[in-house]
């Protein structure tokens, strides 16, 4: 198997386990009266602390330039619609099926690949596609659930991440990945600082608040990090899809903290995803 394909998939299941636990630091918030503008606030301006500490502790001074200074602003926009999405969701749904939702950002991601990325259609990487697709309709049952307004936010929340994770591809391709993600917190601070002022829904935190959002923020850029890392070692439609192993660890953790028990159909969908990603990454090696 291909080692880049190999380290690739590794990094992408970090990232997988770090959006992981942000999303339940992100319902803890929630549950605590945090608006979505606020956590993303806390989000990217530790974030960029943490992000900036790291480049000058053990990456090199040239990673706070870039020459893609418009490419990362459009990257951030459409990242932005994503996040506040999907931070917004978590405040709204149960943790699976937000997860549900979202898994259709590595689909989006695929085929955006394909179109803007120029990456190769192969019948595998189509009938993977399918594969996948055919497992989140089990797991989401069209028709057979009560519709709730923020599962379409959730949902337009999902492309917005798929875009942005075809952006970091081509971003990569002249920056490090730490550059990436402190231009993703550089840009996304005041955007988030002026939704959240302007709503006037900001709010500190409490001390019993000071955990989650200090695991929003470093989340976030160990996230990110590990998802540009991923992103330039092997092409995006392969690593993508990894992102799904979240549905294992958000079942898990729904069940122990906010006692949600998924469904057969989500257990189905899920072996099914899980089982059209690895094959999709032995088959590239």
């Amino acid at each position: 198997m291909n080692r880049n394909t190999l380290w690739g998939a590794f990094w992408m299941a970090v990232a997988a386990l770090c959006f992981t636990t942000m999303g339940v630091a992100a319902r803890e918030l929630h549950l605590s009266g945090f608006s979505t503008p606020n956590i993303m606030v806390w989000r990217s301006g530790i974030g960029l602390l943490l992000a900036a500490g790291i480049i000058l502790c053990f990456a090199k001074l040239s990673d706070f330039q870039t020459r893609q200074k418009k490419a990362h602003l459009i990257r951030n926009s459409v990242h932005f619609i994503g996040q506040f999405a999907w931070f917004y969701a978590l405040g709204q749904l149960p943790l699976v099926l937000v997860t549900s939702l979202n898994a259709t950002v590595p689909l989006w991601g695929a085929i955006l690949a394909i179109i803007f990325l120029h990456e190769k259609v192969t019948v595998q990487r189509m009938a993977v596609i399918v594969l996948a697709f055919a497992g989140v309709l089990i797991i989401l049952r069209p028709g057979a659930m009560e519709i709730h307004h923020a599962a379409f936010v959730s949902l337009i929340g999902a492309m917005g991440y798929a875009g942005a994770m075809v952006l970091a591809k081509h971003l990569t391709k002249q920056d490090s990945a730490m550059t990436v993600v402190f231009w993703m917190m550089l840009l996304q601070l005041p955007m988030a600082a002026a939704f959240s002022l302007g709503s006037g829904e900001w709010m500190w935190p409490d001390w019993s608040d000071v955990v989650p959002v200090l695991i929003v923020g470093s989340t976030g850029v160990l996230a990110h990090f590990s998802m540009a890392t991923g992103l330039k070692l092997a092409d995006a439609s392969v690593v993508m899809p990894v992102i799904y192993i979240q549905f294992p660890m958000v079942a898990v953790l729904g069940f122990a903290l906010y006692s949600e028990v998924p469904s057969i159909y989500t257990g189905i969908g899920t072996v099914l995803i899980i089982a059209a990603n690895w094959y999709n990454i032995a088959r590239r090696g």
